[in-house]
């Protein structure tokens, strides 16, 4: 249950610290006061949108924190509740029984959050709010006149719903076929530009087989048609050299060899002879050796027979292939290679495909099993809520309605993401999932409706067209009673729920949110009188002008306090005596009983220094983020 509450510079409240009971809450006040900035203060715990404008001129930064007593959660069957199993997914721990979540919004940009002290995401307090609060806001008795959300609530009351529960089950094994079907019908869908790039590369790799291209290739065929192209000059060139270094007579072979025969005969001692001698025995080697190289190069200048067509020839093919492929000779020999490669990932995209629809087929038999589970459940669900809602519709004045579920199946042009069948409810839903097989969508085979009638001998007819603004309000409220004992959360605000009602029917009101206030907190924004009477802790919200400006101001009131603010929701701004009996009279009805804890709670607004006081209950933790 929520605990304890603190606002600061969040639209006109500045710092406003509050402490509720464990049972019915009600805060109420003018039009205008700031009742729903409260409202919007516990929307932020639950992950919604921190936009810039809420933060109070002047301030740079709204904080709201809250501290959640979470001792014996338990849902009504005795089953814990999955907060833990969200505090060990995002790495925190309860302490001394308490959980503090803190929301800052920041005028100059993003924001922060925090949990039990420490930095944290808005995925988690989305995540772990929604588990400790629901708000049931003044508008969303028009969500009943949405076909979508009455599967939702037939899930809620069957139990179906939740993150373990068989919705879930049945959700995982949809979302594995429709990843499967997406994947199969992604093939089929490319088959044409599949077979045409199979055959394209198929082409191209047999025109580069059939060249059978070698590393290095190219320059080569490059350098020997430069040979080729001066043969003559060069077998002529090599003819020269052999004659003139070794063959002919006077060749310098031949005359080094005289001039080093003499000079050995020379006498010896003299260091420049024998430099010279040694210089001309290095000339003769040096002489051999080119003469040897030149009979190699008249060798290798050897011209086959129409070698230099078929280098010219060969030399053309590649350097077709290297402006057509936009890549130099040797890289063409790479390109082959992955061509091969996505040429097999193509050929292989068969065998994936029919791999991939016996996957299919089996996922799909799952889907099937448990869409029937699911049936079955709602069908043995429906009469149940059906007669949970009459019953209390009945304590809220509509002694003859009359209210059926009827379940039918999707249709197959319907569109899933809601789980509804019309087109019209299509369209609202730009998420909405098209069926893609036999009319099966994330929740199943099914469609439900609620048809209602609130008078003897009328027929049975969608809820939009048959119910008044004030009984879509009690039919809202009803549904809520009746699913509050199988909800998970423990706290519920309910923010002007009361539209459209007044007298007696307001009084009935208040007595089940009283009821429900047996099996949770329930914190109540309302106009009426008759529901205030029924709270066990009453809070007035006004506005005053401090110091040129205006603020919001919440405190706890007293009995007399109460009696006046009764007195004031009766007569208006002039309270009279009688409005004042008539205060009594409805507090005196509804038997209000004393608070559970020893001492009564305070709410306090004021200075950050005042706002820790707790009542009996230890100084809540304060979230310190940074």
């Amino acid at each position: 249950m929520l605990d304890y509450l603190r606002i600061r510079g969040l639209a006109l409240l500045d710092d406003v610290a509050l402490e509720f009971e464990p049972g019915m809450n009600v805060l109420t006040g003018e039009t205008g006061a700031g009742k729903s900035i409260i409202v919007d203060a516990l929307t932020l715990l639950r992950g919604g949108r921190g936009r810039a404008e809420l933060v109070r001129e002047g301030d740079e930064t709204a904080r709201v924190e809250a501290q959640f007593a979470v001792r014996g959660r338990v849902d009504a069957g005795g089953v814990s509740l999955g907060l833990g199993e969200l505090l060990d997914q995002f790495g925190l721990a309860l302490e001394d029984e308490a959980l503090v979540l803190e929301r800052r919004i920041r005028r100059s940009g993003r924001g922060r959050v925090a949990i039990q002290s420490n930095l944290s995401t808005l995925a988690a307090i989305t995540e772990i709010g929604s588990e400790l609060i629901e708000i049931c806001s003044q508008h969303e008795h028009h969500s009943l006149t949405h076909v979508a959300h009455h599967l939702e609530l037939l899930d809620a009351y069957a139990k179906l719903d939740g993150p373990d529960g068989p919705l879930a089950d049945y959700a995982a094994h949809y979302r594995s076929w429709r990843t499967l079907s997406e994947r199969i019908a992604e093939i089929r869908e490319q088959e044409a530009e599949r077979l045409s790039r199979a055959d394209y590369l198929r082409f191209q790799i047999d025109e580069l087989e059939r060249v059978e291209l070698e590393p290095g290739e190219h320059e080569q065929l490059r350098a020997r048609l430069g040979v080729l192209r001066s043969s003559h000059e060069l077998a002529s060139f090599a003819n020269q050299a052999q004659s003139q270094l070794y063959e002919d007579d006077d060749a310098v072979a031949s005359l080094l060899a005289v001039l080093l025969e003499r000079a050995r005969r020379l006498p010896e001692g003299l260091a420049a002879l024998a430099e010279i001698t040694e210089q001309l025995e290095a000339a003769q080697i040096a002489c051999e050796e080119a003469a040897a190289a030149a009979a190699r190069l008249a060798d290798e200048i050897e011209v086959g027979p129409n070698e230099l067509e078929r280098t010219q020839e060969r030399l053309h093919e590649l350097e077709r292939l290297r402006r057509k492929h936009g890549c130099e000779v040797d890289e063409l020999i790479e390109r082959a290679q992955s061509m091969h490669e996505e040429l097999l990932a193509l050929d292989s995209a068969e065998d994936e495909l029919a791999q991939l629809e016996q996957l299919e087929a089996k996922q799909w038999a799952q889907v099937e099993r448990h869409a029937d589970s699911l049936h079955a459940a709602r069908v043995a669900a429906a009469s149940g809520l059906a007669r949970a809602i009459e019953a209390e519709l009945d304590a809220l004045h509509i002694p003859n309605a009359k209210l059926s579920v009827e379940l039918r199946p999707l249709e197959p042009s319907s569109s899933s993401g809601s789980g509804s069948g019309s087109e019209e409810e299509a369209d609202d839903d730009d998420t909405a999932e098209p069926i893609v097989r036999d009319a099966i969508g994330p929740r199943g085979r099914d469609r439900a409706e609620l048809r209602f009638s609130a008078n003897p001998g009328e027929p049975l007819a969608p809820l939009n067209k048959v119910a008044s603004g004030g009984e879509l309000s009690r039919v809202l409220l009803a549904v809520k009673s009746v699913l509050s004992t199988r909800a998970r959360v423990a706290t519920y605000v309910f923010d002007e729920v009361d539209a459209g009602v007044g007298g007696a029917v307001a009084e009935a009101i208040g007595l089940r949110l009283r009821k429900a206030a047996s099996n949770h907190q329930i914190l109540c924004i309302t106009h009426l009188p008759q529901i205030a009477a029924y709270a066990q802790a009453h809070f007035r919200v006004r506005k005053l002008v401090v110091d040129g400006r205006t603020v919001t101001r919440v405190e706890r009131l007293d009995a007399d306090e109460r009696v006046e603010e009764l007195a004031r929701m009766l007569g208006g701004k002039r309270v009279t005596q009688s409005a004042r009996e008539h205060a009594r009279a409805l507090l005196d009805q509804a038997l209000v009983p004393t608070p559970s804890a020893a001492k009564p709670r305070s709410a306090k607004s004021g200075k950050a220094g005042k706002a820790g006081k707790s009542g009996t209950k230890s100084k809540p933790r304060r979230a310190s983020a940074g």
